[in-house]
Formats: C-alpha cells, structure tokens, sequence
C-alpha cells in the first residue's frame, strides 16, 4: 500500500512540475452542449490554443474575453478553447473538437498560445494569429472572413 501511495505521488509531482494542474475550470455539460450547439451554426470558429502556465495564452486572454463580448449576439462566430492545462480539461476539449469535426486541426497543435479561425464549414483554418495583443487585428481578420474576403 505505502509503495501505491509512494507512486501516486511521484506521478502527481510529475504531472505538477510539467505544468498539468489537476485542478481547474471544466466545463459543465450544458456549456460544453452550448458552445457545440453555437458553433455548429457558425461560420468562423476561433480556437484558442490555451494552457494556464503559457505567457502568451496570458498576454492573448483579454483580446479573446473582448472579442467574445463584442461578438456574442452574432451566430455567425463563435469561440472555443481549447484548454491543454491538465486531463480534464483536455477531455472536455477534446468532447467539442469530435462534435465539431476539428479533431484533426486539435490533434495537429503542439503549442499554446496560438489563435486559430477555422472556417466551420469546411473546417479547415483559414487564418493563426500569435501573440498578438491587438484586439483589433483579431476583428479585422474576423469581419473580413465573415464577409467571405479571403484577402
């Protein structure tokens, strides 16, 4: 029993010291239901590749919390993140990426901090945007894809 604990233990730390945090905010199943309902309906869909411990995802937080107040009475956007903190929130991640059909685009990111806008009908990425704290390069990117200027 000591030798389980003793495992546990060390794995936790490990987990810890490679910036996966057991705790953190999950999604309840009514807003993972929520954001796959209002995407599916979209035409853009902005991904935020996010970790706790990423500086940029920090620097990049607020121009996302802006954006989502400015755009959410508009069906034709909506926003996901991404989360790569710790397993439960990978899992949750992971739910609305397989209802959405972006497992593929998920699966191909390995870093944080990146800002996708996926077309959601195709469902391929039509622009990345890193690191950039100006909020309104974000929504010219997004006005123009809305109104179908790939320029």
């Amino acid at each position: 029993m000591k030798k389980i604990i003793l495992i546990l233990i060390i794995i936790l730390s490990a987990l810890h010291l490679n910036g996966c945090s057991l705790v953190g905010k999950r999604l309840s199943e009514e807003e993972i239901q929520k954001t796959i309902t209002k995407a599916q309906y979209s035409k853009l869909i902005v991904v935020d590749i996010y970790h706790t411990r990423c500086e940029t995802c920090k620097l990049v937080e607020p121009v996302i919390t802006s954006l989502k107040e400015y755009y959410k009475n508009n069906n034709d956007i909506a926003f996901v993140k991404y989360d790569l903190s710790n397993p439960f929130t990978l899992l949750d991640s992971m739910k609305i990426a397989k209802a959405l059909g972006l497992e593929s685009i998920y699966k191909a990111q390995r870093y944080s901090g990146v800002i996708l806008i996926v077309d959601a009908k195709s469902k391929k990425v039509v622009d990345t945007i890193v690191a950039e704290p100006d909020v309104g390069v974000y929504a010219s990117i997004i006005n123009k894809r809305l109104k179908g200027n790939a320029t």
